[in-house]
């Protein structure tokens, strides 16, 4: 056998090999491993909550940061990679805490329900997940783990 073809053979092996493995473990997209076992990320908020604040966000939110949770050059998004880098490391009772602070702008005077509405709309526009919980201003977990839902999936196989 030539080199070059012990080369390809000893490759397809690894490929083999890795992806036998990684079935077992399953593989995920962005480089993310979900190990078996390791369950689905917590869900903290209802979706009754999320559809009300969808409602909420389009009444308070959408005229400065976009109805697509966009914004703009000036106005930070809500949604996707630019969301995650800021609060993704950050908890939820954070993110409350800033927006019923701060939000809207220069006149917070929403309800607490209509923030925790609008950040349960917002997590899930992240890729979070309803479920029985519902969210409170005391809810204190890590976004990006909240997130993790969009981005683990098991392995098919």
């Amino acid at each position: 056998m030539h080199l070059r073809e012990h080369i390809m053979a000893m490759g397809r092996a690894f490929l083999l090999a890795f992806a036998a493995s990684a079935s077992a473990v399953g593989i995920v997209t962005m480089g993310e491993v979900m190990v078996a076992g390791q369950g689905s990320p917590p869900a903290v908020f209802t979706a009754q909550q999320a559809t009300a604040g969808k409602a909420a966000y389009a009444k308070n939110c959408a005229s400065c940061h976009s109805p697509d949770l966009s914004g703009n050059g000036e106005i930070s998004a809500l949604a996707g990679p630019a969301f995650m880098e800021t609060w993704g490391p950050r908890t939820t009772k954070q993110f409350f805490d800033y927006i019923s602070a701060a939000m809207p702008y220069g006149q917070p005077s929403l309800t607490t329900e209509a923030y925790t509405e609008i950040s349960a709309f917002i997590l899930q526009s992240n890729g979070a997940i309803a479920g029985e919980s519902a969210l409170t201003a005391s809810t204190s977990v890590e976004i990006r783990g909240l997130a993790a839902a969009a981005t683990l999936t098991p392995a098919s196989h």
